[in-house]
């Protein structure tokens, strides 16, 4: 094997490229809704910010035996999108999905642990690092990102911790717009089934109309009504005959049990408090314009949905189709009114459309604050900068994984505080530094990703310069719950560091720690943080109301099912 050329220290220009590459593409990321246009603009950015020509994405096919170029920057054309290659162990794209770390051939012509493919060594490839783009919540891993030099190149620890970085970030991406086609793809499966449901009423409903046509020409209202109830009394849908003032003449029992009331929307009433409809331009739909007055007016009144209220009960979705009978003299006598219950079919519309919204808003926010953590950590040098991010990202990471393992019904304080301080406290010393007293708390959804990064800072701070940082040092953390009338209890937390260093009781600076116990706290959560610097150690003292999740607004029955678009929350103020 060929001599290693001897990596490149990297100089304040390097550190900033590549920050700047990171924040760019976080930014890009969130805000793109297509994989293919956030892939090529990854290979583009990395490529910058390492100074290659040479760029790829390679994707691992749902055989998990084949590797695809699916992005790339400087390939000649026919390779990005065509080119496939098996996973071979004695390829550096193989083993590096096998060991799960990057790999580094610094010039190819010497390499003899690897095989290379022809179309690398047709395009002038000399040097190459392969690093994994993992897979989210224990999936395997989506694929490689690929930097290529033309001319052999020792790749440094910083630019590995620089492409680690990156290729986490790609793959929260990734993960976020594959969830995203999941859920559009039920989506258009319900949508088809309720097309195909909608066609059979359309049809049932045309078949009715006829049948009412033929009996009104030789029946009096009397007969109709008593021919009526025998045909309809079987129905799996509900059916009414109906008099000019609305009210309801005689009926099945489906119509008596999805409209307990006995009147309907007609020409000459202005009730219908129960009724509610909307049209598309989201204004309310008057009791004349629903179809059973449509039908008394001599119209046929098309299918319109609607939420029926009776009492104190909870609206209820039904789907209503009204058709005129005609005397002797060609007038309206009365109306043909035919009623559907569609209430668990909106319901499971609607519950599609949250899960959509949930899925989209939370991978957003969780892309809003890594974007932050990146923008707002002040940069040092490279290692202690990587170490910080992740630290922060594998803060919010947990609460994550607390909350997936309970569907998102919320999460148990003790074990995430258990979670977070694990890590800090071995980091000292073998023996317990931290306790932990209070009760059994399940945090709303809303609450466990900022808690989790508050306690996350008060951790970093106590190893960095409190009670952590000694070795007799010692952090007691005591919560109680304080019940509110009428409300949601409040969390009460007391953070009590002793046995540490001496602190300053007026602290000059506010660092990016400060920023996020302010902003999740305080602006994100509605609750107070106070913070006591006395000569024992650091007193900070949490109080947050455990409300639900209030960033997720609610579906809005003007817009028929169709909620607005979710807003992601403000990253934490710069202090």
């Amino acid at each position: 094997m060929s001599e290693q050329p001897p990596p490149v220290p990297h100089d304040q220009a390097t550190l900033l490229r590549q920050q700047t590459a990171l924040a760019r593409f976080g930014l890009f990321a969130l805000e793109s809704e297509r994989l293919d246009d956030i892939l090529n603009e990854a290979c583009r950015l990395v490529g910058d910010a390492l100074q290659t020509d040479l760029a790829k994405v390679v994707e691992v096919l749902a055989d998990r035996d084949t590797l695809l170029v699916r992005a790339g920057v400087g390939w000649r054309p026919g390779v990005v999108g065509l080119t496939t290659k098996p996973i071979d162990p004695k390829s550096s794209e193989g083993f590096a999905l096998l060991s799960g770390k990057p790999v580094i051939s610094v010039d190819i012509d010497g390499e003899h642990r690897f095989t290379y493919a022809p179309f690398l060594k047709s395009h002038g490839v000399k040097a190459m690092v392969n690093v994994p783009i993992p897979g989210a919540r224990g999936r395997k891993a989506f694929g490689l990102l690929q930097v290529d030099s033309r001319v052999p190149r020792g790749f440094n620890d910083d630019d590995i911790l620089f492409l680690a970085s990156y290729a986490n970030l790609l793959a929260s991406a990734v993960d976020r717009l594959l969830a995203f086609d999941n859920l559009q793809g039920a989506n258009r499966e319900l949508e088809r089934r309720v097309a195909e449901r909608t066609a059979e009423l359309v049809a049932a409903n045309e078949k009715l109309k006829a049948e009412a046509v033929e009996r009104e020409r030789s029946l009096a209202l009397l007969q109709h009504a008593t021919r009526l109830e025998t045909v309809v009394q079987n129905l799996p849908f509900g059916a009414a005959l109906v008099g000019l003032n609305g009210a309801v003449i005689v009926a099945n029992p489906e119509f008596k049990r999805l409209m307990p009331r006995g009147m309907m929307p007609s020409t000459d009433t202005n009730s219908g408090a129960e009724w509610r409809s909307f049209h598309t331009d989201g204004q309310p739909v008057a009791p004349r314009d629903y179809p059973s007055a449509q039908a008394l007016r001599g119209e046929v009144g098309q299918e319109r949905d609607f939420e029926y209220t009776t009492g104190d009960h909870e609206p209820l979705w039904r789907r209503l189709s009204g058709i005129p009978i005609l005397d002797d003299t060609g007038g309206v006598s009365s109306a043909l009114v035919v009623l559907i219950d569609i209430d668990a079919e909106r319901r499971l519309a609607q519950r599609q459309l949250l899960l959509s919204r949930e899925v989209d808003h939370r991978a957003k926010n969780m892309l809003t604050v890594v974007l932050a953590a990146l923008r707002l950590t002040r940069a040092g040098p490279l290692p202690e900068y990587v170490k910080t991010i992740e630290g922060r990202v594998m803060a919010l990471a947990r609460a994550q994984t607390l909350l997936a393992a309970d569907k998102w019904a919320g999460a148990d304080l003790h074990a995430l505080m258990r979670g977070e301080l694990n890590g800090f406290v071995r980091a000292v010393a073998p023996s317990p530094h931290a306790s932990l007293n209070g009760p059994v708390v399940a945090l709303p959804a809303g609450a466990a990703q900022p808690l989790s990064m508050a306690i996350h800072e008060l951790a970093t701070n106590a190893v960095k310069y409190g009670g952590l940082s000694a070795s007799g040092g010692r952090v007691a953390i005591i919560w109680r719950l304080v019940p509110a009338p009428g409300k949601a209890p409040a969390l009460h937390l007391t953070w009590v560091e002793t046995g540490g260093p001496t602190p300053d009781p007026q602290p000059s600076q506010r660092g990016f720690g400060s920023r996020v116990l302010a902003g999740t706290l305080r602006d994100q959560m509605g609750g107070s943080c106070t913070m006591d610097w006395q000569p024992s150690g650091l007193i900070c003292t949490i109080e947050v109301p455990l409300v639900e999740d209030r960033l997720l607004p609610p579906i809005s029955p003007a817009h028929d099912g169709r909620a607005p678009p979710v807003t992601p929350p403000a990253a934490p103020p710069p202090g």
